[in-house]
């Protein structure tokens, strides 16, 4: 008996070892992300000429004033939501993409989106998260528009929030395939523009 209690034992201990490990080697995902949809942001933007035509209750009248990446970082440092809820608040934007391209990121739209999306996965997956007052303090919106966002969020998904392991999994790889690929091609600008600045110097 004793030897059992001893094996679950060891067997408890390593399943929490596991997990410490699979949540320590997402933490990097968050900032795959970060760089994902400042890119997407920045893209999305560009295709615009003014504010857009077509909005949702997520458009504000005007960008905020601050970047994807200084907001994310802020939800992040204040939120306590795990790394885990930044991948499927990925998972979620791009399902919302897929439904109406309404729902692409710019500046006008970032911030209520992520910060929907991200709070929702927390309340999915995270043991421990705070109230929507709060989010909203974190996020910058009244929290009565924050209760209308999330609501609207949800039915937008079907309420259907899980994602199954092998899914995730290879979301997160794709999440990496595409930041390796965006870092590629700024470096690749980079070069061209240090190549033509270059060719303009002048020596007399």
């Amino acid at each position: 008996m004793a030897g059992s209690e001893e094996n679950s034992g060891m067997l408890f201990k390593d399943l929490i070892t596991a997990n410490k490990t699979d949540a320590e080697a997402q933490d990097s995902l968050v900032n795959v992300i970060v760089d994902i949809l400042e890119w997407e942001c920045a893209q999305n933007d560009a295709e615009l000429t003014g504010r857009p035509t077509r909005v949702t209750l997520f458009h504000g009248q005007n960008p905020p004033g601050v970047s994807v990446r200084a907001y994310l970082e802020r939800v992040q440092d204040f939120s306590g939501a795990s790394s885990c809820c930044f991948v499927l608040a990925c998972y979620y934007l791009e399902t919302l993409r897929g439904i109406d391209i309404s729902y692409k990121i710019n500046s006008y739209n970032f911030h209520r989106l992520i910060l929907s999306s991200i709070m929702v996965a927390a309340k999915f997956v995270d043991d421990f998260y705070f109230s929507n007052n709060y989010w909203a303090k974190v996020g910058g919106i009244p929290n009565d528009e924050l209760n209308g966002l999330e609501l609207e969020f949800l039915f937008l998904t079907n309420f259907n929030l899980h994602v199954k392991r092998d899914d995730y999994d290879a979301f997160a790889s794709e999440l990496r395939r595409r930041q390796q690929h965006i870092k590629e091609d700024q470096s690749v600008k980079s070069m061209s523009n240090l190549t033509v600045n270059a060719s303009q110097i002048s020596v007399s």
